[in-house]
């Protein structure tokens, strides 16, 4: 049941999202971004990483369209909350799906892998009665330092600045035509998984902004690891060294 009630509530959040985005965008200003206090749930618009930073929000799960820059952290606390609760988040950027969870006592850090627009919502799994007065506290700081970001060249949107980036025009997700248990690709979030969804542990990030192709290419490896994957030492070896 528990598994099922995380399903629905990661949909929902997902759906919320989307609307936030597609919707609150064009009716409301970043201006009109306030908190509500008392509600189911709160949506409103948020103009960058400053205006998430510091905002406490009263409700049962908490939505918002912000721009973010690549590396900008999101950070997130909720109360009351007991051992064993869980935040969900789920959201968008584009054409890429975000799920993630975390302990509620210890809070949970969402990294921006790209510059762009996300539509994200909160909520909170719990084996008894979700409370309607949640609060939820947010910070949030990037580059430039908390509460603020700072504007870094991305042109290829893989979380790695242009500066810093050893493989340029990434496309995520990878372009692999036989997916296999034990080889490594990137997915559209920038994660390394195999062909069974088995992470990696490794994100295009980690990897100095390479996608599995880009580093089978550059290491001349097999045209079969430029269609499945990479494997992990391989991935590991890269990323120890990009």
């Amino acid at each position: 049941m528990r598994a099922r009630a995380r399903t629905t509530a990661l949909a929902a959040l997902a759906a919320a999202a989307g609307l936030a985005l597609a919707v609150t965008t064009a009716v409301a200003p970043a201006s009109a971004a306030k908190p509500v206090r008392g509600g189911t749930t709160t949506t409103s618009v948020a103009s960058g990483c400053g205006d998430l930073n510091g905002l406490k929000v009263t409700a049962k799960t908490v939505s918002r369209t912000i721009a973010l820059n690549a590396g900008d952290v999101i950070g997130v606390t909720v109360s009351p909350a007991r051992s064993g609760d869980l935040i969900l988040l789920g959201g968008s950027a584009g054409t890429a799906i975000f799920f993630e969870e975390a302990s509620a006592t210890t809070g949970m850090k969402f990294t921006a892998p790209y510059s762009t627009t996300y539509g994200l919502g909160w909520s909170l799994e719990t084996s008894g009665t979700v409370p309607s007065d949640l609060t939820w506290t947010f910070t949030c700081s990037g580059s430039g330092g908390s509460g603020g970001s700072a504007t870094t060249s991305d042109a290829d949107r893989d979380g790695v600045a242009d500066s810093a980036d050893s493989c340029p025009s990434t496309t995520l997700p990878d372009s692999v035509s036989r997916p296999t248990a034990g080889k490594y690709f990137a997915n559209s979030s920038g994660k390394f998984v195999d062909g069974t969804g088995a992470s990696a542990g490794v994100t295009v990030v980690d990897a100095g902004g390479c996608s599995a192709t880009q580093i089978a290419k550059a290491l001349r490896l097999s045209k079969k690891d430029s269609r499945s994957g990479i494997s992990l030492t391989t991935l590991k070896s890269w990323a120890a060294t990009h």
